[in-house]
């Protein structure tokens, strides 16, 4: 039995409870957002608190033409009170619990989703507190905190949905659309759940098992407090319920439990934080733009991005070629993952203008664009984002990066192109370099720069020196200073012999630029000798990645380390200094300030920030340039160190190399964040609006995969025999004159409890 024919495409239909703080807060809010096909419907479940009777008055005396008013003379718990709702027009109906609180645009949104597909049944949006569409968290309540942050809230998700209207295991009750053809195709809530709980997840596999779709909204928003009207009886309810439930629907509980595996919302979730973070912070995010190879680069990356607080936004695009697989740094520590690939036809400015508009980036920081060089170079000509370069290593000025010539060793920074280009014609790797080319290339995105930055003197000098048009500020890498005692843990060391031989340290990933080969002819020249000296590396070398040991103990491998254990490595194995026999320059060098900062001192060669670190400060010693260049030369000046005569100079030497000053982490994000500032400010093009990429895209690059329910056979109403007995024979007559003008009179003048109870029986 249904209600007049009123006009309205929808009912939403409260079923209130108590709580009448949170039953106005429903109301108001829905009030002001309402369409004026929409009519609302307000079911006092006979409420014990005199407050609600005084609510509905105040709503009685305002006579809104789209409110009615309805008390149920006894408690008939949300399913029959919702069951009640539903069975008042012929419309479709929003079941909206009275501890909610809509946003904007909700209900345009859910009408919205419910034409696209004449499928869906029910439709349920995203809330703070919904279990499976609970945003930003899964299956997490976040309280909101006022209606500007739900209001935030709910236009960043309108902004990055695509929409998607992916389905759902199950609707959520607290805000459920239900179509109605969908309630004549099955029929209502089941009684059988009583006050409530259960009764939507029911309806939602009856919905399946017909053939119809439980989506969600995924660009709308509903507040929700959650499980007020129930306080104190939700696990007695949710309890019986769940029996119930599972008695009907077995395999309920194991499509949920893999649902909630596999989270196949987390796409969407995370491209509307995304948002939410721009709209919150706009023009405050950085871009850095690194390559694969990780090493010191990426390191000076994150310690970057660590120090941020809440000054900047940070994306880390680790980009190769067409491939960009850029990290969100959020402000709660998490990192989410994109993956954009360029399309074919997409130009090099389309795809990072895409990027950038998509994230809000204020600034571009290049530190190694060595993977996508060609791209990033097109891309920057008279970009509208300003940018900035560190100069981690000088391969804008050569290919080779290390500046080794033919003989493997450095070529002192030579500039002459056809003294370089005779050098790279030698080298397979580099033989089909135009030198004097890539170094003009180069120069134009130095020139266009906004800020250049240099770790030390001599890269901002040798930079300078192949691009004298340039301005460097130098900004020392800042270190990390570890905790004197270390997290308890299994920590692994090779045992070397104890005879007092001195040892010798060499730190971190070791390649030929660095000595991997230098390193091999010591060893060969100490065993050849006989040399008092044994060689500790506390890392890898190109060659041995994993542990190793010589049979004679002479040289042996770590492996990896955590720099937190470097000073507990380096007495573990005895280490009286640590040696440098690199073969090309260093721009900074992270393990020099470790070494130094675990009491030990230096050798290193006479080149590069190295040198330019080491030399006066007494907590270490330079080479010659021909100890340098010879290794049986080098070998002579380590025993002459470590010499047993020599003890107390390098214990000087070790005091010393404790007290030498480094910059910090905060030193150096400081300084930088300084220099962002002082870019962004000068920018030339404020007023350019930037294209984002498509949302669908956004989506995808997180890894988007649509969730579809199991193919399993679901019980179905099936058409039951009429009822039977004195009530069943009232209601059906009551039914067959219900269009006459008699009937309509009766149905006025008959109590609501009763026509309840003759729908009921019809539907049972």
């Amino acid at each position: 039995m249904t209600g007049e024919p009123t006009g309205h495409i929808l009912d939403i239909v409260v079923a209130v409870y108590d709580a009448p703080d949170d039953v106005r807060a429903c109301v108001d809010s829905v009030l002001a957002d309402l369409r004026s096909d929409v009519r609302v419907v307000l079911i006092d479940d006979a409420s014990k608190e005199p407050a609600i009777a005084a609510y509905f008055a105040e709503l009685a005396a305002l006579a809104h033409p789209q409110v009615l008013l309805l008390r149920n003379e006894r408690n008939l718990g949300f399913v029959g009170t919702a069951n009640r709702g539903f069975t008042l027009s012929r419309a479709d109906v929003v079941l909206l619990n009275s501890d909610t609180i809509v946003t904007h645009g909700w209900l345009d949104a859910l009408l919205h989703c419910a034409a696209t597909d004449h499928q869906i049944g029910t439709i349920t949006p995203f809330s703070n507190n919904a279990e499976i569409v609970s945003f930003p968290r899964f299956c997490e309540d976040t309280p909101i905190a006022d209606w500007e942050s739900a209001d935030a809230t709910r236009a960043a998700l309108t902004a990055a949905a695509v929409p998607t209207y992916p389905d759902l295991p199950t609707g959520v009750g607290f805000c459920f659309y239900v179509r109605r053809a969908l309630i004549d195709a099955i029929g209502l809530f089941d009684p059988a759940f009583g006050l409530g709980y259960g009764e939507e997840n029911d309806f939602c596999l009856r919905a399946a098992g017909a053939g119809w779709r439980n989506v969600l909204a995924d660009n709308a928003f509903v507040v929700h407090s959650g499980g007020r009207s129930f306080a104190g009886r939700k696990l007695e309810l949710g309890g019986r319920n769940m029996a119930v439930l599972l008695e009907r629907h077995p395999h309920y509980l194991d499509m949920v439990r893999a649902y909630i595996a596999a989270d196949p919302l987390r796409a969407l979730r995370e491209a509307a934080a995304a948002r939410l973070a721009v709209d919150a912070a706009p023009e405050r995010g950085v871009l850095h733009i690194i390559h694969d190879h990780g090493g010191g680069t990426e390191s000076h990356v994150r310690a970057l991005i660590n120090g941020s607080g809440a000054r900047w936004r940070h994306y880390l695009a680790i980009a190769v070629g067409d491939v960009w697989q850029i990290e969100e740094h959020r402000a709660d520590a998490r990192v989410v993952t994109f993956e954009f690939t360029r399309g074919s036809h997409e130009t090099w400015r389309d795809f990072l203008e895409g990027i950038c508009a998509t994230f809000g980036i204020a600034l571009i920081h290049l530190h190694n664009i060595s993977a996508c060089r060609a791209g990033i170079r097109t891309a920057l000509g008279d970009f509208p984002v300003p940018y900035g370069y560190t100069v981690h290593d000088l391969n804008f000025a050569c290919p080779t990066i290390t500046f080794l010539g033919t003989d493997n060793m450095f070529c002192n920074a030579q500039t002459d192109p056809e003294v370089c280009g005779r050098c790279l014609k030698a080298q397979p790797a580099f033989d089909r370099v135009d030198i004097a080319a890539w170094r003009s290339q180069h120069r134009d995105l130095l020139v266009g720069a906004a800020f250049l930055l240099a770790p030390s003197k001599w890269t901002a000098e040798m930079l300078t020196r192949y691009f004298p048009e340039c301005t460097v500020r130098i900004v020392a890498h800042g270190t990390q200073e570890h905790a004197s005692t270390r997290t308890p843990g299994v920590r692994l060391g090779i045992v070397l012999p104890d005879d007092g031989i001195p040892t010798v340290a060499l730190l971190g990933a070791i390649g030929p630029d660095k000595g991997a080969r230098r390193i091999e002819r010591l060893v060969y020249l100490a065993r050849a000798r006989n040399a008092p000296v044994r060689f500790v590396l506390i890392g890898y070398l190109d060659v041995q990645r994993v542990p190793w040991q010589s049979d004679d103990a002479l040289f042996t491998v770590h492996g990896r380390y955590d720099p937190a254990d470097l000073p507990d490595l380096l007495a573990h194995y005895g280490a009286v200094l640590v040696l440098y026999p690199s073969a090309g320059p260093e721009t900074f060098s992270y393990t020099l300030s470790e070494a130094w900062a675990a009491g030990r001192p230096v050798l290193v060669p006479p080149i590069g920030a190295l040198e330019e670190r080491v030399r006066g400060t007494r907590a270490g010693w330079v080479m010659t340039e021909a100890e340098w260049r010879d290794e049986s030369l080098m070998l002579e000046r380590i025993l002459a160190v470590v010499a047993r005569e020599n003890r107390a100079q390098i214990e000087v030497a070790a005091a010393l190399a404790r007290t030498q000053p480094h910059a910090s982490l905060r030193d150096m994000t400081h300084a930088t964040f300084a220099v962002y500032e002082a870019a962004c400010r000068e920018r030339k093009h404020a007023a350019t609006r930037l294209r984002s990429f498509a949302n669908a895209r956004v989506r995808d690059a997180l890894g988007y995969t649509a969730w579809t329910p199991p193919a399993v056979a679901l019980p179905v109403t099936q058409p039951a025999p009429p009822p039977k007995g004195l009530l069943a024979y009232v209601a059906r007559a009551a039914l067959a004159i219900r269009p006459t003008m008699l009937g309509r009179i009766l149905f006025r003048l008959t109590p609501m409890v009763f026509v309840t109870a003759l729908k009921t029986r019809l539907r049972s």
